[in-house]
């Protein structure tokens, strides 16, 4: 039912200079279920090697008998701007998959239950961290290892509602060769994702920041 809630794409990682550890905390909504979840994510930069540990945690109800469980684990690596791997466990009502990258050469070699596939170098994964450039681009979903041509558009000027407060954000969007409107992200002036939807069946999924520490 929330196949792919978590496949969010990112064109680029810019690591900052000096070391830090930030934290996010987002809520997840789906437009037609309400809140189903949350989204924490960890992120440390030392010695020029970037970080990320995500977990995504969803429990869909109707008439309050769970029809829909999915806690996802996830962790990725970057250096100089380049994806050098990614480990994934999603575990969708009571089942896990296994998904996995590691940098290769000029290449990088992503092995999923049903096989290995190999993408450029110049990957990135499939979150919106960085995201701040249009153009093509190519994307892995950390979650299925899904391989796809992505073209970003967007950046205008927009408004997010957090806290009650409206904050001016850029406007991005993702489509793909079969999906127009596959993923959408909202940049803070910082260049945080304060907002990022994506789409099940038609029907939006935002994650909304609710607080974030560094």
């Amino acid at each position: 039912m929330i196949a792919g809630v978590a496949i969010i794409c990112a064109l680029a990682w810019s690591a900052a200079a000096a070391d830090a550890t930030h934290v996010f905390s987002y809520k997840v909504t789906h437009a037609r279920y309400g809140d189903i979840g949350t989204y924490d994510r960890i992120i440390s930069e030392a010695g020029g090697l970037t970080h990320a540990q995500s977990r995504l945690k969803i429990t869909v109800r109707i008439f309050g008998i769970v029809v829909h469980r999915e806690v996802a684990d996830q962790t990725e690596d970057w250096r100089g701007g380049r994806l050098m791997s990614f480990r994934s466990v999603t575990t969708t009502n009571g089942h896990p998959l296994v998904v996995s990258g590691e940098a290769s050469g000029d290449s990088f070699v992503v092995t999923t239950p049903t096989g290995v596939a190999t993408a450029p170098a110049s990957v990135a994964a499939s979150d919106p961290w960085g995201f701040d450039r249009t153009g093509p681009g190519v994307v892995v979903s950390i979650t299925t290892g899904r391989i796809d041509q992505v073209n970003v558009t967007g950046g205008e000027a927009d408004t997010v509602m957090l806290h009650g407060v409206a904050t001016r954000a850029r406007h991005f969007r993702v489509s793909t060769a079969t999906q127009p409107d596959r993923w959408e992200v909202w940049l803070d002036e910082r260049d945080v994702p304060i907002k990022f939807r994506s789409f099940d069946h038609g029907d939006a999924i935002d994650f909304t920041l609710v607080s974030s520490a560094d």
